[in-house]
């Protein structure tokens, strides 16, 4: 396992994209702030939404949480695009640091959690179900999202902490 992440280290620190990327002062603190400005799109919306369906905020209409849902996933598609330009650029920095991989860890568990929502919380709130009348199941997988995200944030924190 050992050689073949030196391998992929070595072929992506091999490409023009990883030169280009740390190889200049302005791209790597672009890509920072682009990922911040993402993650604050990501994790405020996803608050709201959260919160709300949790029972907070019970003048916010569970209904009119859907713009926030897409508002999280346009933070969720900028952190992918600006979180796989990192790892392109710094993959030796990344690929053996353990609090990158439980940051990835975390984030599949956070992606499961999003399936159940969508597939069982979803077309409850279209449906047109208000407050108490959502299922507990509404308020676990939303608790949980809390959860994981917030340890996602954590964990990518500890990342220039971290060495192997």
């Amino acid at each position: 396992m050992y050689s073949l992440i030196n391998w992929v280290i070595e072929t992506l620190n091999a490409t023009a994209l990883s030169g280009f990327i740390m190889g200049s002062a302005w791209v790597f603190p672009m890509l920072e702030m682009l990922h911040f400005f993402g993650l604050c799109l990501l994790f405020g919306s996803l608050l709201i939404v959260d919160l709300r369906v949790i029972g907070l905020a019970p003048r916010v209409p569970v209904s009119q949480v859907e713009v926030f849902v897409r508002i999280t996933l346009v933070g969720f598609a900028i952190n992918l695009i600006t979180g796989t330009l990192f790892l392109i650029g710094d993959s030796d920095r990344y690929l053996v640091n353990i609090a990158f991989w439980l940051k990835m860890g975390v984030i599949a568990l956070a992606a499961l959690n999003t399936a159940w929502f969508v597939r069982r919380i979803r077309p409850q709130i279209q449906a047109g179900f208000e407050g108490s009348e959502l299922s507990a199941d509404a308020r676990f997988i939303a608790g949980a999202s809390l959860v994981f995200w917030t340890a996602v944030i954590v964990l990518g924190r500890m990342i220039p902490y971290v060495e192997e």
